[in-house]
């Protein structure tokens, strides 16, 4: 499959037309507070029953993106339609009609489990007639059986996380916002927060994630790269890794691999290099000619033990060298459906 590169000038042009297949579209949206740009112009779709996910560093413009999308920000430029409803003119339908789990915890840690559901059901105007059966299909689905009359204060965080879910879909939206729901929370934790999330999806839920970690975007069926503001990359993550590199990732296993990182990154054949657990992933123009160089290097300082290999480029490699690439050029990376 080729390399498929789109530099544009302009930004990425869309269907604008809403249809039933269509969960979330946007068109050359826009955020500025003051003179600075959080979210430059940007476009996409999201398709009904779709993990898509948002994935960029600390600052990209991830969060002020969802909460133009739920309602609570007004662009400052731009259109778009979550489930059908107009952004900028029908911020309360939207509200009513998506759930939305923020990056903080915002539940009553003063009160149980079950008052905390009984809360947003009522806050979600869940029929009467509906509300216990949900209630109990909400703790049946988190897991939280045990723990239906503890002071939601006193849980894990893994725990609150799954209670939140719950909270967010207890009105049993279509489309769901998740803004970084598994931060400050343990591996095993965010492994089976996800699986909720897959089995959502597998119900016809729309599910838009934004994440700051590259393992867990590989969950997604389609992402958006965003930087800067701006989106740089998007597709899906086999096709992100396989067309979206424009260099070669060599892995690297030496002996205190820490000591390498500041040598290795000054070499000029050496465009980035960063620590990969016990070992070095270093982003070359061409691993064929750069191996015998660093060959020659480390046995120079007298270091036998290393071996180097040319690897398939991990989603943090695609992002370091979109990154890089767009400071340089500028320009979207869009593979082709493989």
């Amino acid at each position: 499959m080729p390399r498929l590169w789109k530099r544009h000038l302009s930004p990425l042009s869309m269907n604008t037309n809403v249809n039933d297949n269509i969960a979330v579209s946007v068109q050359n949206l826009e955020k500025k507070f003051g003179d600075f740009i959080a979210v430059n112009r940007i476009n996409f779709e999201v398709k009904r029953g779709e993990i898509f996910g948002f994935l960029g560093p600390n600052g990209a413009g991830k969060s002020t993106t969802i909460r133009m999308l739920c309602g609570i920000l007004t662009p400052t430029s731009g259109t778009g339609h979550v489930g059908g409803y107009d952004i900028n003119q029908e911020q309360e339908l939207i509200k009513q009609n998506i759930g939305y789990m923020s990056q903080k915890f915002s539940l009553y840690e003063d009160l149980t489990v079950e008052e905390n559901i009984d809360f947003y059901s009522g806050i979600y105007k869940v029929s009467r007639k509906y509300r216990k059966e949900r209630e109990e299909r909400i703790i049946q689905m988190a897991g939280i059986e045990e723990f239906r009359s503890s002071l939601t204060g006193t849980l894990s965080g893994g725990w609150k996380q799954r209670l939140a879910l719950g909270c967010a879909i207890i009105h049993e939206p279509k489309i769901i916002f998740l803004d970084e729901p598994t931060s400050g929370v343990d591996p095993i934790a965010r492994n089976n927060f996800w699986r909720l999330i897959k089995e959502m999806a597998k119900r016809g839920v729309t599910v838009f994630v934004t994440t700051h970690y590259m393992d867990e975007a590989e969950n997604c069926d389609r992402l958006a790269l965003i930087y800067k503001g701006a989106i740089i990359a998007m597709g899906e993550p086999a096709d992100l890794k396989t067309q979206c590199m424009k260099e070669d990732v060599l892995k690297i296993f030496i002996p205190d691999p820490e000591d390498w990182i500041e040598r290795l990154a000054k070499l000029e054949v050496v465009k980035e290099v960063a620590l990969f657990g016990v070992a070095l992933h270093a982003i070359v123009k061409d691993g064929r000619l750069v191996i015998p160089v660093l060959s020659e290097l480390f046995s120079k300082a007298g270091i036998k033990d290393f071996t180097i290999e040319k690897i398939q480029a991990s989603l943090e490699d695609v992002f370091v060298s979109l990154i890089e690439f767009y400071d340089e050029a500028g320009g979207l990376c869009e593979p082709e459906k493989s």
